[in-house]
């Protein structure tokens, strides 16, 4: 795409003065297009496109001294209509001291959106980095260093993310209008619902992908998955056709989120997640010809960067011994929406739809909150059998909420262990889940803690038990509204170890480390307006009730 280089004196979405860089707007039609064919062709749910940029951060920003000493760059970048902007970096590096704040302009929605904040934890070797998705025409971007702050930022940008569709954003900022309801199709079941009580392990190994591959940028769903060496090393296991075409510097660009899910059954709320920007390649079953894949279709990649114990991240277990599961869940991110799960009481099959015995064959069944099925976005995503294990992967298939029980096929993890992929058996899956080589072909998962040991964890129901109190009414919030104090009203079973407190917009106000024995906490002062009071358990359950202050 072509690049102006123009600084407007001023913006309609902003209030004042601000330099602008213009860049110009792609042929919508032709990027709805381009979701349409890869849809028909290769299966992949195609949500944007990457639209070129050259614009060096500091040359183009204004620099203000801030109170403290410190110093503060800004600058807008506009794409003319887009309903939502992402800034990609081919040099990016922070100092420590220094953040980075993606945000749009005020004046463009009732309130500022900002992204997550980044800081130098996010610096790479290969100095990659794109941000999360900014709703509207402009992203703003300030840097801030503190005072006394060492080294050279380096910020770059090469690229803008315009999106399309499937952006999940609050209704207030949700300009394509698929959001502002359920978001994916209208029978898919949150994993917070009843059914998913009984995996709440399993669900905190679920992840969502943001692909940008060939200029374009797709959705995918994967899970993070144990191995026997019991490292906690951070392996993620998806679908090959979801990156078929990544180059090197694709793989930096990966980013990875987890508890991307509503806090309760049928909810709107979801504060908790977090994201993950880069993975490294391992392997693949390499089994794409042309549109058409041959074998059972799997991707094995490590995530870069340390992932938080606070993420509650789980490494699933899994089955490679080609055992059908008599009953089951999988557990996915439809159209890149929020986790929902899927359920089947029957045992699945062995199908040939794409390679001879390659994959599972299996049918949803109705729940009790409704039907839940799989959607593009879905695929990468998990088939765990009645023991809690990994047997799959989606690659595709008809189940819809207009068929509900039309058959999705899932790659055997069993033909990705040691089954005829065109790959040598040195990139088998085998190779990398069973690197001790102890000849185990069952593991189950396990919670990455501290990062120290994985070995397999049987606590996963009384889990489940602790997440099914927390994200009920058993614990309370009172008075609720209030102004000054709130008293917290806990199950004598249940032992927090930390409260977290969100605003509106899901940015992060307080958090209270070892709340156990906290029985209340101040709210004097606080900006009117509704609040999220989020607990999490030492095992690893939480759960979100709202708190109105006055």
């Amino acid at each position: 795409m072509k690049f102006l280089s123009l600084f407007a004196l001023s913006l309609p979405l902003v209030a004042f003065a601000q330099p602008q860089i213009n860049i110009q707007a792609p042929d919508v039609q032709s990027l709805w297009d381009r979701a349409a064919w890869h849809e028909a062709e290769t299966g992949k749910t195609y949500i944007g496109e990457i639209i070129e940029a050259d614009v060096d951060f500091f040359q183009a920003a204004t620099s203000t001294e801030l109170p403290d000493g410190g110093m503060q760059w800004q600058l807008d970048l506009r794409i003319p209509g887009a309903p939502a902007l992402a800034v990609y970096f081919d040099a990016f590096h922070l100092p420590v001291g220094s953040e980075l704040t993606f945000s749009s302009p005020e004046g463009a929605f009732p309130a500022v959106y900002q992204d997550a904040l980044v800081d130098a934890s996010e610096n790479n070797e290969h100095g990659l980095f794109v941000s999360g998705e900014v709703p509207g025409e402009v992203v703003r971007m300030t840097y801030r260093e503190a005072p006394g702050t060492i080294g050279q930022p380096q910020l770059h940008v090469n690229g803008l993310g315009y999106f399309i569709r499937y952006l999940w954003l609050p209704e207030a900022f949700d300009l394509v209008g698929d959001g502002g309801d359920r978001g994916s199709d209208f029978c898919e079941v949150d994993v917070n619902c009843p059914e998913g009580a009984d995996w709440v392990c399993q669900r905190d190994a679920v992840v969502r992908l943001r692909v940008s591959m060939g200029g374009g940028i797709f959705y995918c769903s994967g899970s993070m998955v144990n191995n026997t060496a019991r490292d906690c090393r951070q392996l993620l296991l998806s679908s090959f056709h979801c990156a078929d075409n990544m180059s090197d510097s694709d793989w930096a660009l990966m980013k990875v989120r987890y508890n991307y899910e509503y806090l309760e059954c049928g909810g709107t709320i979801s504060l908790n997640s977090h994201d993950r920007t880069g993975v490294i390649f391992l392997t693949s079953s390499d089994d794409m010809v042309g549109s058409n894949i041959t074998g059972s279709d799997f991707l094995l990649v490590e995530v870069e960067d340390p992932i938080f114990e606070s993420w509650t991240p789980y490494l699933a277990g899994w089955d490679a011994t080609g055992i059908p599961a008599q009953e089951g869940v999988g557990i996915h991110h439809p159209s890149g929406d929020r986790k929902k799960i899927s359920t089947t009481f029957d045992p699945v099959s062995s199908s040939s739809a794409y390679a001879p015995g390659a994959h599972w064959r299996v049918s949803w069944d109705a729940t009790e909150t409704n039907h839940g099925v799989t959607e593009g976005g879905s695929s990468g995503s998990p088939l765990f059998d009645q023991n809690k294990r990994i047997i799959g992967t989606l690659t595709g298939g008809s189940s819809f909420c207009t068929s509900p029980s039309s058959p999705d096929y899932y790659g055997k993890l069993s033909y990705h262990w040691d089954g005829p992929n065109p790959i040598p058996a040195a990139e088998k899956l085998q190779a990398f889940l069973d690197p001790a080589g102890t000849g185990e072909e069952v593991l189950d998962g396990t919670y990455i803690g501290d990062g120290t040991s994985c070995e397999p964890e049987d606590f996963c129901t009384a889990l489940s038990v602790e997440n099914t109190l927390l994200t009920s009414t058993a614990w309370q919030l009172y008075p609720n509204p209030a102004t000054d104090v709130v008293r917290i009203q806990w199950p004598a079973q249940l032992h927090v170890v930390e409260l977290r407190i969100y605003d509106a917009q899901g940015r992060r106000v307080d958090v209270l480390s070892h709340a156990n024995g906290i029985n209340e906490f101040s709210v004097s002062g606080w900006p009117s307006g509704l609040y999220y009071v989020t607990a999490r358990s030492a095992s690893g359950a939480s759960g979100t009730q709202s708190l109105q202050v006055r």
